[in-house]
């Protein structure tokens, strides 16, 4: 690149040429200048393929004046971004916030002191530089974001069939030759079921994260009993619940019918229902109630693990987060759940509550809104 094309292109709008030339004459050496004596020709100048980086703009000029340039500029999606600095000799504070309103960056006054002139210009082109370079840097690493959950979705994708494969014969062969192996060989084919059961999960963890960073997470909204539902999946956890020793204890009123996706729905619950079981104790209780409150169906989950810090309240909706509360029965984690959760209530236009104190335990409330059909 020689050194005429890595100038900056200034273009100076003016009604008066001598203005012009003066400001031409203090800017020529360090920048490509254009200039033109009325408003349409700058706007033609501007809308061009070889567009200013900045416009000394005069305000006071004929038929069409700075301030209905600057709105035209603001107006159009190639332009809105050059850097427009108003030339004029009003310096009132009511034309000054006029400028600023229709999206000028400085004012520089007539008669010009050039060092001022200058010092601006460079300021405010060394800033649309940078603005520039980070919105570059920001669409890469958006096109990134893309490639990574294609990848993310595809390898997931792929691995999910022979995984499920895996752990199903696995399964198996714990059932069939429960009495033909030793304890040992039992025990690799359990590690076997084991590791699969939780790679799988992973897995389908990581196919929701590409879905929903894509923004092609979908719902199929029904209308429906949530409380009904809710006891569903309790019956489903109370079997998990047992191992464990815990008891579940429901309280679930009757309430008016939410518009809600029950396969999303289902893996909020079961997430949260589980984390309850994993991280509270052996013979512990659980506590889960569903009930009304203003236009809302609010389900509250409350466990008696060991409570949460104020720290890890803060990052437990983010991606692989590892929180200082360990599960109580050795259970596996991926790290992505609640921000899957998070991800799914936000677009039920729902919302998700902690209240959480450690070595007393933990309240999850989930609000989801109430169909306000009849």
């Amino acid at each position: 690149m020689n050194e005429k094309e890595s100038k900056a292109k200034i273009l100076i709008v003016d009604d008066k040429p001598a203005n012009i030339k003066i400001l031409g004459e203090a800017l020529r050496n360090e920048y490509d200048i254009c200039i033109t004596t009325n408003g349409k020709r700058a706007l033609e100048i501007a809308f061009s393929d070889d567009m200013p980086d900045l416009i000394l703009l005069d305000i006071v000029m004929p038929e069409f004046d700075g301030y209905m340039v600057c709105k035209a500029l603001k107006e159009n999606h190639k332009t809105k971004d050059i850097p427009i600095i108003f030339i004029t000799i009003k310096n009132e504070v009511d034309d000054e916030a006029i400028g600023f309103e229709l999206g000028g960056v400085d004012y520089i006054t007539k008669p010009f002191s050039l060092p001022i002139v200058k010092a601006r210009v460079k300021t405010h082109l060394d800033l649309k530089r940078k603005r520039d370079k980070l919105e570059n840097m920001a669409k890469k690493l958006e096109q990134l974001n893309i490639v990574k959950n294609r990848f993310l979705g595809t390898a997931a994708h792929d691995l999910r069939n022979p995984l499920g494969s895996i752990q199903n014969i696995a399964e198996v062969l714990l059932m069939e030759l429960e009495n033909q192996l030793t304890d040992d060989q039992m025990e690799l084919i359990q590690m076997i079921f084991t590791q699969s059961e939780h790679m799988l999960l992973l897995i389908n963890d990581l196919l929701d994260v590409a879905v929903i960073e894509s923004g092609h997470l979908t719902m199929n909204f029904e209308k429906d009993s949530l409380s009904l539902f809710i006891a569903q999946r309790i019956r489903l956890m109370k079997s998990l619940a047992s191992k464990k020793g815990q008891h579940i204890i429901s309280d679930i009123q009757n309430s008016k019918d939410a518009l809600f996706d029950k396969d999303r729905i289902g893996q909020v619950f079961d997430n949260l229902f589980s984390n309850a079981i994993k991280f509270s104790p052996i013979n512990s209780t659980i506590q889960i109630r569903v009930y009304e409150k203003e236009s809302y169906v609010m389900v509250d989950i409350q466990d008696e693990g060991p409570g949460l810090s104020k720290t890890d309240q803060s990052k437990l909706f983010n991606e692989f987060q590892r929180l200082s509360s360990k599960p109580t029965g050795n259970e596996k984690s991926t790290g992505l759940g609640l921000s899957i959760v998070k991800a799914i209530i936000d677009a039920h236009h729902g919302k998700i509550i902690v209240k959480s104190e450690p070595g007393i335990g933990t309240t999850m409330t989930i609000a989801l809104p109430m169909s306000n059909e009849e």
